[in-house]
């Protein structure tokens, strides 16, 4: 017989040892629809209502609505509610934080999107090329239709199984990795679990239109997205078949388990959805896993039909240590050659800039061999917790791919970088800015404008900020995710600063992001911030390592003085722009430009 009350401390526990990675993964299926829609329905604070003199008035309408009214052939009340729904998107001032949505793509994308102003363009496209109303309004209903269809099947329905999985794997192990989100796509079965997921909704759905049958199938199909979570290989209508096979008996038990969960529920009310997003969701489906575990042991203790087809066994079971250095023997082997890294780590202030900042003078034998060693110690921290049954082991997954047995992950971007790499690294991000800032201006203006302070092609803003990331925020490389928050921090940090600088000094404002979604004085915004976050990370794990591959290779007799010159070129350009800063139309006059795309700064 189920224990509730002991499934539920066990939930608990498993909730608080893994909280963080819970609540995103709870959050993110709010977000995107695939559980737990009902989580932020709190935000939507503005209603509209529509007479039948199409005065609309407050009483909550929204995109959908301005879909419904093209599908009735009414374009004027689609065209009059999306025009309603956009003017009540305005900007909010908290404190020194503007939630700004008259300028840039976040802001007008959000608002394009829930204000259905995308729809009424994309028929006015369409119209302008046919010349039919009706059949452009057709053909905008049939594409929204596909472009829904498609989002529900290959993102709503690909998280609700990723995020399940990320939970199975906490049923039996400590240690839960981010990338149990891509599992999916590491076996490549991303579209076999959408579709038998996407099918359970549609059998879900008919059975609704009978109300009662609907209750009862929805207990019937509860297991689907775990069986697929565990096994993605299994065909759609056997894991349908079989989840109702193991639910046979156990709906109302389901249902008292669901039911046990009120007393958090009607907090949400007390709480605006708060305790749902970081307590009650993540909470709810721990408890979910152990019931699912529950109803697993049963099925194989009872030799329900087709229970074999539950493969991924190491998800409730530890491996034997055997098996484990069987199948991590090239782990294994690199343990027993393990060059020390204390051996390759200098003393002294070389030590301190080689260890703090990354940064070496130039690539020798000794640096070679350091690259060894910290690639050997990576992958020895990854593994080594799956030799200690404290992670799930990959290799031992049903559907794992052989070609990635022998294959382990390449940590190139541990590397340390030489003073002349840097080099070539800044005048490379700088020149990337300035190039996309220029294509940005003539793209929306159609004008070419030498974006920047400077009259040369760079944007130091954009070379400082990358190279300050490689090198300050060298320690966090290990883990993704405080380097990306700690990208985000530094890099708002500088352009703030650096704006309220040249404002100071040169009196002039170079970029102006007022109107901008979650702007500070107009000097750095969310928007901006984010597309910095990801360049980051890009420079980090991409961008820098592929460069520095093809600076190792090159001549010092050739690099060098290539290097010293631009760095000559680009001194008397900062001298001269000190005393002639580059001013003008497109340049700092941002009060008359109007561009919805220009996202980033230039200095």
């Amino acid at each position: 017989m189920f224990d509730r009350k002991l499934a539920k401390k066990n939930a608990k526990s498993k909730f608080k040892k893994h909280y963080a990675i819970f609540v995103i993964a709870c959050l993110i299926a709010t977000i995107l629809g695939s559980d737990y829609g009902d989580t932020l329905s709190y935000l939507n604070t503005k209603d509209y209502s529509v007479s039948e003199d199409t005065n609309y008035t407050s009483t909550g309408l929204s995109m959908s609505d301005v879909f419904e009214s093209m599908v009735e052939g009414d374009l004027a009340k689609s065209i009059t509610i999306s025009s309603k729904l956009k003017s009540n998107f305005q900007t909010i001032n908290i404190g020194i934080i503007e939630v700004g949505t008259a300028r840039g793509v976040l802001s007008g994308l959000v608002s394009n999107i829930t204000s259905g102003q995308f729809l009424i363009t994309m028929f006015n496209m369409v119209n302008s090329l046919i010349k039919s109303k009706t059949v452009a309004m057709d053909i905008v209903i049939v594409i929204c239709a596909l472009m829904m269809l498609i989002i529900s099947i290959f993102l709503k329905d690909m998280y609700k199984v990723s995020f399940k999985r990320v939970f199975l794997e906490s049923y039996n192990y400590e240690c839960i990795k981010a990338s149990a989100f891509t599992f999916l796509f590491k076996i490549k079965k991303v579209t076999k679990a959408c579709i038998t997921i996407f099918v359970t909704s549609v059998f879900q759905i008919l059975w609704d239109l009978t109300i009662i049958g609907g209750i009862i199938k929805s207990y019937s199909y509860f297991l689907v997205p775990y069986i697929v979570a565990e096994n993605p290989n299994i065909k759609t209508l056997d894991a349908i078949t079989l989840s109702r096979r193991m639910m046979d008996g156990h709906k109302w038990e389901c249902f008292k388990l669901d039911f046990s969960f009120i007393g958090w529920y009607l907090l949400k009310i007390i709480t605006f959805g708060l305790s749902d997003v970081f307590f009650t969701n993540p909470y709810y489906e721990s408890t979910c896993i152990e019931y699912y575990a529950y109803l697993r042991k049963l099925a194989f203790d009872n030799k329900v039909a087709n229970v074999e087809l539950l493969n991924d066994k190491y998800l409730f079971d530890n491996a034997d240590s055997i098996t484990l250095v069987e199948t991590y023997d090239d782990l294994v082997d690199i343990m027993t050659d393990e060059i020390e890294l204390k051996d390759c780590i200098h003393t002294g202030f070389r030590g301190f800039i080689e260890n703090n900042l990354g940064l070496i003078y130039k690539y020798d034998e000794e640096e070679d061999k350091f690259n060894v060693a910290i690639e050997q110690e990576d992958m020895i921290e990854q593994y080594k917790n799956i030799l200690v049954h404290k992670q799930y082991p990959n290799r031992l997954n049903p559907n794992y791919l052989e070609v990635d047995q022998t294959k382990l992950e390449n940590t190139h971007y541990l590397r340390h970088y030489s003073i002349w790499s840097i080099v070539v690294l800044f005048f490379t991000f700088c020149f990337i800015g300035w190039s996309w800032e220029v294509m940005l201006h003539l793209v929306e203006d159609g004008v070419f404008v030498n974006r920047g302070t400077m009259h040369g092609p760079w944007l130091p803003i954009y070379g400082f900020g990358g190279i300050m990331i490689l090198m300050v925020l060298y320690r966090f490389r290990k883990n993704v995710a405080l380097e990306a928050i700690s990208a985000f921090v530094l890099c708002g940090f500088v352009e703030y600063f650096t704006h309220w600088y040249l404002e100071l000094t040169k009196g002039i404002e170079w970029w102006d992001y007022s109107g901008y979604f979650l702007n500070i004085n107009g000097r750095i915004c969310a928007e901006g911030l984010f597309v910095f976050m990801i360049g980051g990370l890009a420079v980090v794990y991409v961008i820098g390592p592929r460069l520095d591959n093809f600076v190792r290779k090159a001549n010092l007799k050739i690099l060098v003085p290539i290097c010293v010159t631009l760095l000559l070129i680009f001194g008397c350009d900062a001298v001269y722009s000190h005393f002639y800063p580059n001013t003008g139309k497109g340049i700092t006059d941002y009060q008359k430009v109007t561009s919805n795309i220009n996202i980033t700064k230039s200095i």
